[in-house]
């Protein structure tokens, strides 16, 4: 009988604790670009975000700078690059000890254009910072205030707060036409 007392007390103490809470919007993984350019990207291809130590990613020769290498997770190989630098906004990441790492899942469509580089993308970021959730009405354009080379891979911004959030787009991120570009994939040819 207390228990249900308290129980009841707690709910007129508290009642927004008990009133369930619509959520609305999409989940989106926030991160950092670069130290300075926060960014969203729909978890809808995240498969996860790692931190993965340097030594566990095997380096590529002659393969573009944002390549990093490639990387073995839940035994599944793939590659790992620099999106900061794939996208033009930032130099390459040197000299790391450890790479964070969000794994996204390539669309099947996407997987023959692939390049050879299997099902799975690793795209290295600087900093995962959560799980944020939006809604297309919250999306902003961005028309003219970026790059001409990192629009195409942007849906839009949001802001949350004072800090405006790139909402990237992660088909086209996948399928860049700049990781195409793979010299093993095309000896295979």
């Amino acid at each position: 009988m207390t228990a249900n007392t308290t129980f009841s007390r707690l709910q007129q103490l508290l009642p927004e604790l008990f009133q369930p809470v619509a959520v609305s919007g999409d989940r989106y993984l926030r991160f950092q670009l670069t130290p300075n350019l926060p960014a969203l990207l729909s978890m809808e291809r995240v498969q996860e975000a790692l931190l993965v130590p340097a030594s566990s990613i095997s380096l590529l020769p002659n393969m573009p700078d944002f390549t990093i290498g490639m990387m073995n997770s839940r035994d599944r190989v793939f590659c790992v690059v620099d999106l900061a630098q794939l996208l033009g906004v930032a130099p390459p990441m040197m000299n790391q000890r450890e790479y964070q790492v969000i794994v996204v899942h390539l669309p099947d469509w996407a997987i023959a254009s692939s390049g050879g580089m299997g099902k799975l993308l690793g795209l290295a970021v600087s900093r995962v910072r959560g799980i944020a959730r939006l809604s297309v009405e919250q999306l902003q354009s961005i028309v003219g205030e970026f790059p001409d080379s990192l629009t195409p891979y942007l849906k839009g911004c949001v802001f949350e707060g004072k800090e405006r959030f790139l909402v990237m787009d992660t088909n086209a991120i996948v399928t860049s036409p700049l990781l195409s570009v793979n010299p093993a994939a095309k000896s295979t040819e």
